[in-house]
């Protein structure tokens, strides 16, 4: 799990989103409400699909202030799903490949706490791996 998560508000702007993405080289951003609650999660791919869209691509057309002031709450995919901390990691990997998703928040009481993904599992994987074969791992 990564920790501490990187959380975005609902008024993030999408170019905003999308630079914090670039800087902190992650591809999915919980989205937190003015309480701290998960409200949503946004994804590379949900930028990508917007600004790449022919109604909003700021290269091709005259939107470019729109898409600049786009919040996420607008985007973002409402309907999350999430684990708790203590979920085993097998149903973690499960849940990932059921929904094809790339990661999900984990949540404690109504807090984010972390995201896993599925760099986080082939990661774990390799170390128990090189444990058990009893070689060193480059991760």
């Amino acid at each position: 799990m990564s920790r501490p998560p990187i959380c975005i508000s609902e008024s993030t702007t999408l170019p905003e989103a999308r630079r914090l993405m670039q800087r902190r080289r992650v591809r999915r951003l919980p989205v937190l409400d003015s309480d701290g609650r998960l409200a949503g999660i946004v994804t590379e791919g949900d930028i990508n699909r917007i600004s790449d869209s022919q109604v909003h691509d700021m290269r091709q057309y005259n939107l470019y202030h729109r898409v600049v002031d786009l919040p996420v709450r607008d985007f973002m995919t409402r309907t999350v799903i999430t684990v708790g901390p203590d979920e085993p990691v097998i149903a973690v990997a499960q849940l990932l490949l059921r929904h094809r998703i790339g990661g999900v928040p984990v949540v404690e009481g109504e807090q984010v706490v972390g995201v896993i993904t599925e760099s986080d599992l082939f990661r774990r994987m390799v170390q128990q791996e090189a444990r058990e074969w009893g070689v060193g791992s480059e991760t």
